[in-house]
């Protein structure tokens, strides 16, 4: 028999999985035969557990940072933290301790705190050989276990090989694939193409959905009846279906086929995208969130994880206070907990979040230079605390001195403005997506928020630009009644169902046109979810002017209060040339040997 590793089933101690009990009976470390491991379904199940603890999570996964400001679309308020490194061009420090980096560091999945347990970087590559344990062993060494249970367990592992690898090419690009336990035999050049590694990673992603279950709490699937009511983070088919389909639109898009333009997509990669999205917006489990519940998919007050009909995949474990720290992040220091927090700029506002009449900003006749913040897309106040708003929802509770900050007082010697408060806003916003009005120190009011990796609206709008690639502005995939038009109209439906704030016809001129409005579309509704900045780069936008700036809104108030005298300064200017579409490979690892050269310009 052989030894495997010494194994950490870190995952079932943290109370992710609340049923783990059922699958592991041994010590938190401990040594087993692989013969032990794969016995039956509960020990090769909880072998599998672990990999659900190397995800990382890109809102919480670097110690008081987001990973949202890489782009232009916030900026934190020091140097010493990572992204600033970022905005300065030196991606090197990804490998640095102490910055905030979610790429690389000390992991240990059974760590408490997210932040702790797992690393881009480390968490990546350990995972991928997880995974290929899993695949060489399972099969024939589940002696004691039925084919369902073997296809559960061989799905999942299938599904993080692929994961695992997409995860690392995102922001180091291609790899070679890895499919089995490398023993001596690791020196496997690098592919010269992405999509060289991305069709595998598509084998992978189908083979998960095959074998995955649609609803692990199915009263018929008998795997999940042991955790039944407990089993929300575990993989499904909708899961795997959409990671197969970001993977073939990523494979797609332009940075990935080495595109000249910004508009040059792969057609065949893009149509066998936007199909398979199709297979995911016709499964009846999932659904768009209603306007007025919107805020379920980001948080909950009631102590428990946000769980709405749009979750399709994400990382488990926001456990104690954890489970504020996303939104503390993004609450003012000065009514909040935490003086790191990271602001939405001035220019992402303007560019992206456009006017109620479905135009942008720019475009829009409705748009008064003097009163910015009027006759705006309604998802502008929903998620962003503008000059005036009220901060505090106890009326009793901000008295006295503490009066001041019942309302934002974000004009230039306003209360809770910078350089005239030090824990005032950087840029004139305060973004609220995940957070309510009482979450402050005044109300006390509790939040659990958690960001997800794939939910429903990003299945829409990845759904769109696959489909204008593949089949233009009106055409539909075979037996799927539902164009790219189709697809933005009806997320902006959700909003103002009347339609006055869909897609114009000026925006139809051309597939490019309309492409810029997709864009724009994802800019608003995924916003400060950390999309951004992996967007920007696979668009390959990532070294024009547009996409460098951080700017913020100054402004001072009249005699009445009404903000006056706007003025747009610029408090970062991005260093971005084309050696930073990627990140660079670790030093060492490019000097092994020939076949694993380093990204161009590093």
């Amino acid at each position: 028999m052989r030894k495997i590793f010494k194994l950490v089933f870190g995952i079932c101690f943290l109370g992710i999985f609340a049923s783990c009990e059922d699958y592991l009976d041994k010590s938190l470390e401990t040594e087993l035969t692989e013969e032990e491991v794969f016995k039956n379904f509960d020990s090769a199940q909880g072998f599998v557990e672990e990999m659900y603890a190397m995800i990382v999570d890109y809102s919480t996964a670097a110690h008081w940072q987001h990973f949202h400001c890489y782009a232009e679309d916030a900026v934190g308020i020091d140097t010493w933290q990572f992204d600033y490194a970022i905005d300065e061009g030196r991606y090197w420090e990804w490998q640095r301790d102490g910055t905030g980096s979610m790429f690389d560091g000390n992991t240990n999945t059974n760590a408490e705190l997210p932040f702790d347990r797992a690393k881009l970087w480390p968490s990546s590559w350990a995972g991928l050989r997880k995974a290929n344990i899993v695949i060489a062993d399972a099969d024939s060494l589940m002696t004691d276990a039925s084919q369902i249970e073997k296809d559960v367990v061989l799905g999942q592992a299938h599904f993080f090989r692929a994961f695992f690898h997409h995860e690392i090419m995102k922001f180091w690009g291609s790899i070679p694939y890895i499919d089995r336990v490398l023993e001596d035999d690791w020196r496997i050049e690098r592919p010269s193409e992405w999509s060289e590694t991305a069709l595998r990673i598509d084998e992978d992603f189908q083979i998960a959905v095959d074998l995955l279950p649609v609803d692990w709490d199915d009263p018929d699937f008998e795997p999940g009846l042991k955790s039944r009511g407990e089993n929300m983070f575990r993989l499904t088919k909708g899961a795997a279906l959409s990671l197969k389909a970001k993977n073939l639109l990523y494979a797609a898009s332009p940075l990935m086929q080495n595109s000249a333009s910004t508009y040059d997509y792969d057609e065949e990669l893009a149509k066998r995208a936007a199909d398979t999205f199709a297979e995911v917006l016709k499964m009846s489990r999932y659904s768009l969130t209603p306007w007025d519940e919107y805020e379920t998919v980001f948080y909950s007050t009631q102590g428990r994880y946000p769980y709405s009909s749009e979750y399709i995949f994400s990382q488990a474990g926001s456990v104690g206070w954890f489970q504020s720290f996303l939104p503390t992040n993004w609450q003012l220091g000065a009514i909040g907990q935490n003086n790191l927090a990271s602001f939405p700029t001035h220019n992402y506002i303007r560019d992206n979040f456009g006017m109620s009449d479905g135009l942008s900003c720019e475009d829009s006749p409705l748009y008064d230079p003097a009163n910015p913040w009027e006759n705006r897309d309604p998802r502008l106040y929903k998620w962003l605390v503008l000059d005036g708003d009220q901060m505090v929802e106890n009326l009793g509770a901000a008295t006295g001195e503490n009066e001041v900050h019942r309302y934002a007082q974000f004009h230039t010697s306003g209360e809770h403005r910078y350089p005239n408060k030090g824990n005032g806003t950087r840029t004139g916003y305060v973004a609220k997506k995940w957070f309510p009005v009482g979450f402050n120190n005044f109300d006390n009011q509790g939040v659990f928020a958690w960001r997800l990796h794939v939910r429903l609206t990003d299945v829409y709008l990845m759904y769109a630009e696959a489909a204008l690639v593949a089949y233009g502005i009106n055409g539909k995939p075979a037996g799927f009644d539902l164009s790219a038009l189709d697809a933005i109209n009806k997320i902006r439906e959700r909003a103002v169902p009347d339609g006055s704030l869909n897609v114009q016809p000026q925006y139809l001129t051309s597939d490019n046109a309309f492409m810029d409005e997709i864009r724009r579309e994802r800019a608003v509704e995924l916003s400060y979810e950390s999309h951004r900045w992996m967007d920007v780069r696979r668009w390959k936008l990532g070294t024009q002017e547009k996409y460098k700036l951080k700017t913020e809104i100054i402004f001072d108030r009249n005699a009445e209060g009404r903000p006056i005298n706007f003025v747009e300064r610029v408090l970062r200017t991005k260093v971005f040339e084309d050696k930073h579409y990627w990140l660079p490979f670790p030093k060492n690892d490019t000097e092994i040997y020939e076949g694993f050269p380093q990204n161009p310009g590093w």
